[in-house]
């Protein structure tokens, strides 16, 4: 019960998020997908009397807004075929707008395969970043990217030539703390150096003591 009402819960706040997005007209014209920590919401612009959408992963929560923000009725269906899942939506008037869904998310890596080839763009969760090599990096390398208070901002304005995008990220704090983990790792191997050659002088000491005193013996 307490996962239903978080998921429903976050559900309505990404919601509310695309709606002020679309009322405010900061709209970008392309896909968008808004990663969050469990859930992604995909905003993809429409200006049509229906669509097509092809998604390797299934929804169950699609949602159509007017240029107004309004919520506007539609009608669809489903086909699984090859490993996609396929809808075709069918609208009550044609719209100027956005569609909203949902898609599961899994780790600090999003792949996606590219099928439309227009602009994307995808947002990283709150805190999170990308582009240290050793933490993780963005495959292809975005053409626009941007960190502000929403949020790190991955934008490719051409996708044509693209087949899918990956997009492995960290949270900001990350390449301090691994700084700090090295650090302390170096500064730990140079203390049991140290205590190497110590002991190694230690016992040369003891050596040469124990043969001065083997060779007093023999006198």
């Amino acid at each position: 019960m307490y996962d239903y009402l978080l998921k429903l819960g976050t559900w309505a706040l990404l919601v509310l998020m695309a709606i002020c997005m679309i009322s405010s007209g900061a709209q970008f014209n392309g896909t968008t997908y808004h990663l969050g920590e469990r859930e992604a919401l995909i905003t993809v612009p429409v200006n049509a009397g229906q669509l097509n959408i092809t998604l390797s992963e299934k929804t169950d929560n699609m949602t159509l807004f007017d240029e107004s923000g309004k919520n506007v009725t539609f009608n669809s269906s489903y086909r699984f075929w090859r490993g996609d899942h396929i809808y075709s939506l069918t609208f009550a008037r044609p719209v100027t707008g956005r569609l909203v869904y949902t898609m599961r998310l899994q780790g600090q890596q999003f792949i996606l395969p590219i099928r439309d080839h227009g602009p994307l763009r995808i947002i990283l969760p709150t805190g999170f970043t990308t582009g240290e090599r050793s933490l993780g990096v963005a495959r292809p390398p975005p053409d626009e990217f941007v960190e502000d208070d929403s949020g790190s901002i991955l934008t490719w304005n051409n996708t044509t030539q693209i087949s899918y995008i990956e997009v492995n990220y960290y949270r900001r704090g990350a390449p301090q703390a691994l700084m700090i983990i090295l650090a302390i790792l170096a500064l730990t191997g140079l203390v049991l150096l140290a205590q190497y050659y110590t002991s190694i002088r230690k016992l040369k000491a003891a050596r040469m003591e124990m043969e001065n005193e083997t060779n007093g013996k023999d006198r």
